[in-house]
């Protein structure tokens, strides 16, 4: 059996990229944390345009969530198609953070079906939420 060597610089970009992430996710949950008081003042500041902000403010967080799952299922996609291609899982030309078996004929295909399937269930999510979300935001006016 065939393996696919694992990359070394892609394994360290992969932990920079997880800790960097986590720092990002923390600093934010201490940012909203802290200038929540101030934000909701400001919201509130102008009863004219209160909703308009609160709506605002809340499709922006709708977007910093959706965007992700969005990005995530389009690289799904890519992933399985070029697996469906190539009959190979992984395919050809894709670096991995662990020494990997290389599968290939109808089971490699077969995995790249699945990736297909999560694929379009990431795009399934993402506009049930998004509807979900639109309604939600049809509330705050």
């Amino acid at each position: 059996m065939e393996i696919r060597r694992a990359d070394p610089a892609l394994r360290r970009l992969v932990v920079v990229a997880f800790v960097i992430s986590t720092c990002v996710g923390a600093l934010l949950i201490v940012a909203f944390e802290r200038y929540r008081v101030p934000l909701s003042e400001w919201i509130l500041a102008d009863p004219g345009v209160a909703a308009q902000r609160l709506t605002t403010i809340f499709r922006l967080l709708v977007a910093l969530v959706l965007g992700p799952l969005l990005a995530f299922a389009a690289y799904l996609w890519s992933v399985a198609n070029k697996v469906v291609q190539a009959r190979e899982f992984p395919p050809p030309g894709l670096r991995v953070i662990r020494d990997t078996p290389i599968i290939t004929g109808e089971p490699a295909a077969s995995r790249g079906r699945i990736l297909k399937v999560l694929a379009y269930g990431c795009c399934v999510a993402c506009v049930v939420l998004g509807l979900l979300f639109w309604r939600v935001s049809a509330w705050l006016h």
